[in-house]
């Protein structure tokens, strides 16, 4: 490295050279002029190494260090960001997993990834140390895309047999898409007299294990459950001093949002229920040759709705004797409220709109052999999205996606016994048509062969 050198004019003729009769503010320069020229190189040579050792001790101080995070993180220098972790969570995550959860990064597929970081904005704060001297925070402010907002509102403009996917990079090269911003920190602690940045890993694969079972109690419509398991979720986010803690408790509580509108909105859409029409609805034989229930929903109501769940009844006897015997539920149509990186369709059920489905049923054979089913609408969750809905046409009103396939029985949820076994003033739902038993096959008379009818 060549060193940079100070370039001082000469002293003119007419300057005092008594330093006893100068000020002391003119002393130290009459001492560089009167210094032989390689002194000078010397002494600038010093001035710029102490700038380079000042700027070095610049960057190991915990807001260089969280600049530098966001430098080769947006420079998409990702074994930077894993060097500047702590030990323990190099421990807990080798490089090849980290680059699938890296702190303040976007949770998305690759193939995403690099798109949507190039539209992710960071703005860092002043440093906060804590009195224990050895652990510090830099508050962040991030400004990214709104993903579910986002894929919702690109399959709206695509329609039904479309896919937003095919406008997502123009829409991030044009930057038009809708923007979230949420507040967030870079954790650190000193490690060996080095700051580190703190991602604690540990703690957070067990909070996105409990995510994952609240969004299954959501979409079950256990309302109460996913809202109980959602608030302390984000009280241990809360709580927790880690980089990029902060960011996944602001997204669960706009999921948490959603969830309680739902089931504030549970009267309404009980009351809605009878605007689903159910069609054509007939037990056959599915693809692994079991037992299946087919048939129709059509929204015939003017909300758009994002989850259904048919109940199947079954019952026994006849009159006075009619009873249930077995309930079992199943989910026909569910619109995720989060990002699914474009590998599905988003959009809600639509008003007018039509969407075929299927699934295995799960009652037990004697139930099956002996019970007449009936279908009903036992549950639905409006559309929450802020989003345009996709605009329906007549030839898509009764194709707008792709039909269901009869699910596995494995992937059904726990059946349920009817809630009374009193029985009801007649059966509820719609009837499914059950397939007709095959006709035994008559038994041929012999026929006499020509050999015997010559004798």
């Amino acid at each position: 490295m060549t060193l940079p050198v100070v370039w001082l004019p000469e002293a003119d003729a007419d300057v005092p050279t008594d330093r006893a009769s100068l000020p002391s503010s003119r002393i130290e320069p009459l001492n560089a002029i009167s210094e032989p020229p390689s002194t000078v190189r010397l002494t600038a040579a010093a001035i710029a190494l102490c700038t380079l050792a000042l700027a070095g001790c610049t960057g190991r101080l915990p807001h260089g260090v969280a600049e530098q995070y966001i430098a080769d993180l947006q420079g998409f220098n990702y074994v930077a960001c894993y060097k500047a972790l702590t030990g323990q969570d190099r421990k807990d995550r080798a490089l090849k997993d980290f680059l699938a959860e890296i702190p303040l990064a976007p949770d998305v597929s690759p193939l995403w990834f690099k798109p949507i970081l190039h539209n992710t904005h960071y703005e860092l704060g002043e440093v906060h140390r804590n009195p224990d001297g050895t652990t510090a925070y830099v508050p962040v402010k991030v400004t990214a895309p709104d993903l579910p907002l986002w894929e919702r509102t690109l399959d709206a403009a695509a329609g039904f047999d479309g896919s937003g996917a095919d406008a997502a990079l123009r829409s991030l090269d044009t930057g038009d898409f809708p923007k979230w911003t949420y507040d967030d920190r870079i954790v650190l602690t000193k490690e060996r007299h080095r700051w580190r940045v703190v991602a604690g890993f540990a703690l957070k694969d067990r909070v996105a294990d409990t995510r994952r079972e609240a969004m299954v109690d959501f979409q079950e419509h256990q309302y109460d459950k996913a809202i109980a398991t959602y608030r302390q979720m984000t009280a241990t986010l809360d709580k927790l001093d880690a980089t990029g803690a902060m960011g996944f408790a602001a997204r669960y509580r706009r999921e948490l949002a959603d969830i309680e509108n739902a089931k504030a909105q549970l009267a309404e859409t009980d009351a809605y229920a009878p605007k689903l029409k159910l069609n054509d609805v007939a037990m056959k034989m599915s693809d692994e040759r079991v037992p299946a229930i087919f048939g129709k929903v059509i929204n015939a109501g003017d909300k758009p709705i994002d989850d259904i769940e048919l109940a199947v009844t079954w019952y026994e006897g006849r009159g006075k004797d009619l009873k249930a015997a077995y309930t079992e539920k199943h989910p026909v149509f569910l619109t995720p409220i989060e990002f699914t990186d474009f590998t599905r369709s988003v959009f809600p059920l639509v008003p007018r709109q039509a969407q075929t489905f299927g699934f295995i049923v799960i009652a037990p054979v004697e139930v099956q052999q002996d019970g007449s089913p009936y279908v009903t609408v036992s549950s639905i969750t409006f559309a929450q999205s802020k989003a345009p809905l996709p605009k329906i046409v007549a030839a898509s009103a009764d194709a707008t996606k792709k039909p269901l396939s009869a699910s596995p029985a494995s992937a059904q949820p726990r059946p349920r016994a009817s809630a009374s076994g009193q029985p009801p003033t007649g059966p509820q739902g719609v009837a499914v048509a059950k397939p007709k038993p095959a006709a035994k096959p008559q038994a041929s008379t012999p026929q006499s062969s020509n050999r015997d009818a010559s004798h």
